[in-house]
């Protein structure tokens, strides 16, 4: 696995929404710029050090399989960065246990808790 400065992508999730932040890959021997916001970068690297894996080879990876995918059944408009965003939230979906959404606060009518947007609203105006 490479050490390619995967710690510059970590988020402060207090600080709410994130511009997208660009990173060029080499895939297939190819420079490829992705725009993901970066805390979906965040959960690449986390994937990875999970998996062995770097970046370049699971976005390599989802890319092909985004391409077989293609060959079977035509979908046009679908850029590798929302193939990539969906990768990331049905992988952290698949790890999500009760007992894990329990320990993050889930499920007591609070969604927003341990998320970037995990603030108190300010009172409007009348």
């Amino acid at each position: 696995m490479s050490s390619d400065g995967n710690n510059r992508f970590h988020t402060d999730q207090s600080m709410g929404v994130s511009p997208l932040a660009s990173r060029t890959l080499k895939l297939s021997g190819r420079d490829v710029s992705i725009r993901l916001e970066p805390s979906y970068w965040e959960g690449l690297n986390e994937i990875c050090q999970r998996e062995d894996l770097t970046v370049e080879e699971l976005c390599g990876d989802v890319r092909d399989r985004m391409e077989q995918q293609g060959r079977r059944a035509p979908q046009a408009g679908v850029s590798l960065a929302n193939a990539l965003r969906v990768f990331v939230v049905g992988y952290f979906r698949q790890a999500a246990t009760e007992r894990g959404h329990a320990r993050a606060g889930h499920g007591q009518g609070r969604p927003f808790i341990a998320t970037p947007f995990d603030t108190v609203p300010a009172a409007r105006e009348s």
